[in-house]
């Protein structure tokens, strides 16, 4: 595994966080621009977790970010089985962790109710970057 300082890890999670954050309101204010805010969220999400150490789940958000920029129509399903997959990973890699093990459970709940009901996919994106800012900003400062 690669050595990464603690700092620049912290300000990757801060900066991921804010980013999520924005993004997440901007999908429920704005939905028609879900696709493009959803392949570029991926990609920053991406850029970011391997700059932070997140290999595996910073390749795997650059991959999805990417394909969503270039496959718009089929986005619900893409970003359906990104999340199930980030909430498994994030499930097994908790340990014993409360806060990683409830915030991968939410992420995986969210990921199979879009692919069985697409047509709420804005609302639960955008809650999902909140989820996710909220817990990278909470790491971030130590509340957990």
């Amino acid at each position: 595994m690669f050595a990464i300082s603690l700092p620049s890890f912290a300000v990757s999670g801060l900066i991921g966080g804010i980013i999520a954050i924005l993004f997440g309101i901007l999908i429920l204010i704005f939905p028609r621009i879900l696709n493009y805010l959803v392949g570029i969220a991926l990609i920053l999400f991406g850029i970011f977790g391997i700059l932070g150490g997140s290999l595996l789940i910073g390749i795997l958000s650059l991959i999805f970010g990417i394909v969503v920029m270039i496959f718009p129509r089929i986005l619900n399903y893409l970003l359906g089985a990104y999340l199930i997959i980030v909430g498994l990973i994030s499930i097994f890699a908790s340990g014993f962790a409360l806060i990683p093990l409830i915030t991968g459970i939410i992420i995986l709940v969210l990921g199979i109710i879009i692919m069985i009901f697409p047509a709420i996919i804005n609302i639960l994106i955008g809650i999902a970057f909140i989820i996710q800012g909220v817990v990278a900003i909470g790491h971030y400062f130590g509340w957990f």
